[in-house]
């Protein structure tokens, strides 16, 4: 299992468009999913756009990965 430590919007954008091309979904069919235009998906995939929550949680289980909080000691 691959784990991938997100920082800033600007990697959390190219993790999803990676997943994204390596199951060869298209924005399109990845906007239906999780209710968006095809415009905002690709916004978020450029970082241009905040993701809600929601969103996130939705493209997860399509793309098949999940979100996991780590805290800090």
């Amino acid at each position: 299992m691959l784990k991938k430590i997100i920082s800033n919007e600007n990697e959390l954008a190219k993790a999803l468009k990676e997943r994204r091309k390596d199951l060869a979904i298209t924005q399109k069919d990845l906007a239906r999913v999780c209710d968006l235009s095809h415009n905002g998906i690709s916004r978020i995939e450029v970082a241009d756009s905040d993701i809600k929550l929601s969103t996130l949680l939705k493209m997860g289980k399509f793309l098949g990965f999940k979100i996991v909080l780590e805290m800090d000691d």
